[in-house]
């Protein structure tokens, strides 16, 4: 809203400049605009975080659709990682990314990754097509900065 207002009080004080040069404009109404445009309230302190999150946090599910071998954990990460080369190349299978849990009767998973490379690997994961020549699809269930968010999940909680 503070920048808008700062582009209208901008394109005003342009007009007033037309207002002086044309002598058929108003020029008390350009005047009062300008006004209104230099006692107009500032946008306020910047807020900036001093620390951002080192590293997200995804809850992802691996869905095979015909059922099959299931991967173990350590066949898991190198799934994750195969995503990232395949998408990104060498680069992207060097980002760290680490499993934190993984539950191969649900294929679901928590992965770490540094902030900087939370699109790299969601994007890697949601392109992942194949899986030992079958289908197969990640799902990002949940993303936060915080592991603790990704402990419960509002959408399953059971009220008595």
């Amino acid at each position: 809203m503070q920048r808008q207002a700062q582009k209208f009080c901008a394109l005003l004080k342009s007009v007033s400049c037309v207002s002086l040069a044309n002598p058929g404009w108003d020029s008390t109404v350009s005047s009062v605009f300008v006004t209104w445009c230099q006692t107009a309230p500032s946008p306020g302190p910047r807020r900036v975080l001093r620390r951002a999150a080192e590293h997200h946090y995804l809850r992802v599910r691996l869905e095979l659709p015909d059922g099959g071998a299931r991967p173990n954990a350590a066949q898991f990460k190198q799934l994750v990682v195969t995503a990232l080369r395949e998408l990104h190349g060498e680069v992207g299978a060097a980002l760290p990314v680490d499993v934190l849990t993984y539950e191969e009767k649900t294929l679901s998973a928590i992965l770490r990754v540094i902030s900087s490379g939370l699109v790299k690997l969601w994007s890697a994961l949601t392109l992942l097509g194949f899986y030992q020549n079958r289908r197969c699809a990640f799902r990002v269930l949940q993303t936060s900065p915080f592991l603790l968010a990704l402990s419960g999940n509002s959408r399953e909680l059971v009220l008595d």
